[in-house]
């Protein structure tokens, strides 16, 4: 049930990661990756940058794994200058150039917005967000004003995930019902 990615940015782009901080003295970038699958850099030959009221397309030279991290050398960005000056930008791409992800794994921007409902019918809400946890995601659940209902991202609570119906199926816990 795990959902990857941080989400969805206007123009079909889907965020990969973002730019934290310069690596060295040769223009490389600190990355957090927002995908559990960060082999994924090692294919990009361009990405976007996406900060602030900008989007830049970029050109990759060079990725390689910095233990949680990723390291990415952005063409034409040649010292920590210029690192610094993309920083807390979004590293994202094209929603068509996303990973193909396996049975069970969904997308942020495929969750949220799902209308949640219990296995006998009642509406709950919709998914509003997606909270990323170590141990499982959790889903950010709104129904009426000031009604919020969190889901553990768990196959002993949701039940199914029908993205073209735009549904969840769950199985409330005793103190949520």
């Amino acid at each position: 049930m795990r959902a990857q990615s941080a989400g969805e940015l206007p123009g079909g782009l889907l965020v990969i990661g973002q730019v934290l901080k310069p690596h060295g003295v040769r223009g490389e970038a600190k990355v957090l990756p927002e995908t559990d699958f960060p082999e994924r850099f090692f294919a990009l030959k361009r990405a976007f940058l996406v900060g602030e009221g900008w989007v830049r397309e970029v050109a990759i030279e060079g990725v390689r794994l910095h233990g949680r991290y990723v390291l990415v050398k952005f063409e034409g960005v040649e010292d920590p200058e210029g690192v610094r000056a993309i920083a807390r930008a979004w590293l994202a791409v094209p929603r068509e150039e996303a990973v193909p992800l396996p049975p069970g794994h969904y997308y942020i921007h495929q969750i949220v917005g799902l209308r949640v409902v219990t296995e006998e019918g009642r509406e709950i809400g919709r998914v509003a967000e997606v909270m990323r946890s170590p141990a499982h995601d959790i889903y950010v659940v709104r129904g009426a004003p000031d009604e919020e209902v969190l889901i553990p991202a768990v196959h002993g609570v949701v039940k199914a995930i029908d993205i073209e119906a735009g549904r969840m199926v769950v199985r409330l816990l005793p103190e949520e019902r």
